[in-house]
């Protein structure tokens, strides 16, 4: 790819989704109904979230609310107790905001740097949680931007993030890569007229088909392999 600079996405891309957004629901379920079925739990709220995110626009009473609808018309319970869930989530003060970087991405993006390409933050999370994400992905303080849904009036998968990125380090978006793990980032890559690239990760069990529908220029299994096909100038 003749490429220069690389935008990522951050939730399931470079940071763990599931612990950011599961995690708070379980443990409010765990307070409310401590005897559920965890294993079919699991497979319910995955696939729910994941149905979610793919046009989460980032409201986050709205995405409680219809997560916690569909997982109990699925799993059983009462209205009453969503609503209870519901309160301790969003009372919860780590809730959407508990980052966790997934394995190998620290070591791929300083690689990445050290060969000469310009990195790029474009997420749909908000300021705050990445602020926290710069504590525990330090070299997201060295790239050359981040974008979050604060910086933008439009998020992913509208190009506007993606556009602003290229305008403020005057790139041309034929020379960037959009990198990401959901169709948004795909849909939002090629809108704006960038390569795309989608890294299937953990995730790829539910957003595999969806993605290659949109026919993103390379698919990868894990983000390590972002290094073959990203040589820079030293190889």
């Amino acid at each position: 790819m003749n490429v220069d600079t690389l935008l990522f996405d951050m939730d399931g891309t470079l940071t763990d989704l599931w612990k950011r957004y599961r995690d708070p629901f379980y443990r409010a379920i765990n307070k409310i109904k401590p005897d559920h079925d965890k294993k079919r739990l699991q497979k319910v709220f995955e696939k729910t979230v994941t149905e979610f995110l793919t046009t989460f626009e980032g409201n986050k009473i709205l995405i409680t609310l219809k997560l916690f609808r569909k997982s109990r018309k699925e799993m059983g319970g009462s209205l009453i107790d969503t609503f209870r869930v519901m309160k301790i989530v969003l009372s919860d003060p780590t809730a959407f905001r508990d980052v966790e970087p997934l394995e190998g991405v620290k070591s791929t993006l300083e690689i990445l740097q050290k060969r000469g390409y310009r990195l790029a933050l474009v997420t749909n999370a908000s300021d705050k949680t990445v602020d926290v994400a710069k504590e525990k992905l330090k070299i997201l303080k060295s790239f050359d931007i981040l974008v979050t849904r604060n910086t933008v009036k439009r998020i992913k998968p509208h190009p506007e993030p993606l556009l602003y990125v290229c305008e403020q380090l005057e790139k041309n978006p034929s020379m960037c890569a959009m990198i990401g793990d959901f169709p948004q980032d795909i849909q939002a890559g090629k809108a704006a007229g960038t390569r795309t690239i989608a890294v299937l990760g953990d995730n790829g069990k539910y957003t595999e088909d969806k993605i290659r529908q949109l026919e993103p220029d390379v698919i990868l299994e894990t983000f390590g392999e972002l290094l073959n096909i990203f040589p820079g100038n030293s190889e």
